[in-house]
């Protein structure tokens, strides 16, 4: 939908790093999602209600998922046939209730998500006031479709708080079309809704029991040698996952990467000892020997891999802990184990390999792209491994393939876009069973 030249200057007054945080769409998803408005409308209409397939007021771009209301709930194969994707059972395991809920795709790519509900389809007005409360705030999204709905009424018949902070809101993007409404002064985008003190006393009540109810995750680990594609794929996976309305968080973390003080520590040891200043990772990356460094033998290396491996597994769990959702790692326990013998060879690393087993939280599918270490160097060609290395860690992650908690493993030199599809599937057959 193309706005009116005044929204769209509105919209110019909202700072950048400030726009997906207003509800403004990036403009590749928002072509997905009208996309998918067309695909549903065209392989449900004989089941669609009046008016059924509801999006904002703006369009369906503007839009986090499509409410799509049927008189009669259609047969799941027929969507399976199209290639729709059930996420029923992934919703459920992240603790949302409810069924109907389907990912749109169109020749393998995600599109949207498409929510298929039997009831009715509410008042526009009434909706959008409705998600106002439950966000407990204000949106530029939500001040564009307010005037949009009133262009198309002419006038609201009813005065809400939502209304007043919104015109507000308005005012304070430089527009005065929902001035009737206005109370107070302009505000900036987004503005909170203040709740009454009944409001604030359950929100306190909910905030408590959230710290006592265990949150649901999703772990996926993504696998594979240095230029497998990892970082790709998590980026595209993490794409998806948000087109269909799912919390993703992207982890990155590797023993002897992001040391910070300990790095430091390293640095002043090395002085000390009249080392080279190159990192551990770096000096075996290049091909040399292990038995070379001071850091790979006896107690001095025994204690400097476990403080590595200490530190890596606090931020796994740091990860973990304040992650919500889907967590996405980029390397988890596999690629730790096959860092601890291709980079910290020479050190007896029971104890480093029984941490890094039990106390990284356990994933619940690993990913593992496996590519020729010939062609993942040709994409990285700056990377710190030479390909002597990157054979020994692929052998490694085919010895050690056993360790990783459901494993798949997937053809990396197939297409990135195709790999992310199948990575979607799969994530969406994770079981629903609770976990904390």
């Amino acid at each position: 939908m193309v706005l009116p030249a005044e929204d769209e200057a509105l919209l110019e007054m909202v700072p950048e790093p400030l726009r997906a945080r207003n509800g403004m769409p990036d403009p590749e998803d928002a072509a997905a999602k009208e996309q998918a408005a067309e695909i549903v409308r065209e392989a449900l209409g004989d089941l669609i209600q009046p008016n059924g397939v509801r999006t904002s007021v703006l369009g369906p771009g503007w839009s986090r998922d499509l409410d799509v209301h049927v008189s009669t709930a259609p047969d799941p194969g027929r969507l399976v046939d199209l290639g729709w994707i059930r996420l029923d059972g992934l919703l459920a395991r992240l603790g949302h209730r409810g069924g109907g809920r389907w990912a749109v795709l169109h020749e393998g790519g995600v599109l949207a998500l498409a929510d298929l509900t039997l009831d009715a389809p509410p008042d526009p007005l009434s909706a959008l006031v409705a998600r106002c409360v439950r966000r407990r705030e204000v949106r530029a999204r939500e001040v564009l479709e307010l005037r949009a709905l009133l262009r198309s009424r002419g006038r609201f018949p009813m005065r809400h708080p939502v209304l007043a902070v919104a015109a507000g809101v308005e005012a304070g993007l430089g527009g005065d079309l929902l001035r009737e409404w206005r109370i107070g002064p302009a505000l900036p985008a987004p503005a909170p809704l203040l709740p009454s003190g009944g409001e604030r006393l359950w929100r306190s009540l909910r905030r408590m029991a959230s710290r006592v109810r265990p949150r649901r995750r999703v772990v996926v680990a993504l696998s594979g040698i240095d230029g497998a594609g990892k970082s790709t794929l998590a980026r595209l996976m993490a794409r998806d996952l948000r087109r269909v309305g799912l919390p993703v968080t992207v982890v990155w973390t590797r023993p002897g990467m992001g040391l910070r003080w300990l790095g430091g520590v390293g640095r002043m040891a090395k002085r000390l000892l009249r080392q080279k200043a190159t990192t551990g990772v770096e000096r075996i990356g290049a091909g040399e020997q292990a038995g070379a460094m001071a850091s790979r033998r006896g107690l001095l290396g025994w204690t400097w891999s476990l403080l590595v491996v200490l530190s890596f597994i606090r931020r796994a769990r740091g990860a973990y802990r304040h992650g919500r959702g889907i967590l996405v790692y980029d390397r988890h326990v596999l690629d730790a184990l096959v860092t601890l013998d291709v980079v910290y060879e020479g050190v007896r690393l029971g104890v480093h390999r029984a941490l890094i087993r039990r106390l990284v939280p356990r994933s619940d599918l690993t990913l593992l792209l496996t590519v020729p270490p010939a062609e993942a160097l040709a994409r990285k060609p700056d990377d710190m491994f030479v390909q002597p290395v990157m054979e020994r860690q692929a052998e490694r992650y085919t010895a050690l393939g056993h360790e990783a908690a459901s494993l798949w493993e997937m053809d990396g030199t197939r297409p990135a876009e195709e790999l992310a599809t199948e990575a979607f599937r799969l994530v969406a057959r994770i079981e629903p069973q609770m976990r904390g």
